[in-house]
């Protein structure tokens, strides 16, 4: 996200309603949600931990997957942290019962 404006403008009013603003701005930036990144259609095939760039550039505070689709039997996805991978710039997942390689969007934050 680009930085608000810092321009100061001549009219006192004026000029407390773009400070307030900035403010408000600059304090939703700091929102650890600013940063969320969703991954579309990545493919976790049965039984095998998967390693996903997810760019952040820091380690995930949240990682959650969409609804599977592909899948022949109902199963789970899990999160594995064995520290294989960096984790500041992989999350590994891993689909566990499903029978067939299935397809998620995953959402870090």
């Amino acid at each position: 996200m680009r930085a608000p404006t810092s321009t100061v403008l001549r009219d006192a009013e004026v000029e407390q309603v773009r400070r307030d603003h900035h403010d408000r701005i600059v304090e939703l930036q700091a929102l650890p949600a600013t940063a969320m990144r969703v991954l579309p259609g990545i493919q976790l095939a049965d039984g095998v931990p998967t390693p996903i760039a997810h760019g952040l550039g820091r380690r995930p505070r949240w990682v959650r997957e969409s609804c599977p689709r592909g899948g022949s039997t109902v199963g789970s996805v899990i999160e594995v942290r064995d520290g294989s991978y960096n984790p500041d710039r992989y999350v590994v997942l891993q689909a566990d019962g499903w029978g067939a390689t299935i397809t998620v969007d995953v959402v870090v934050l």
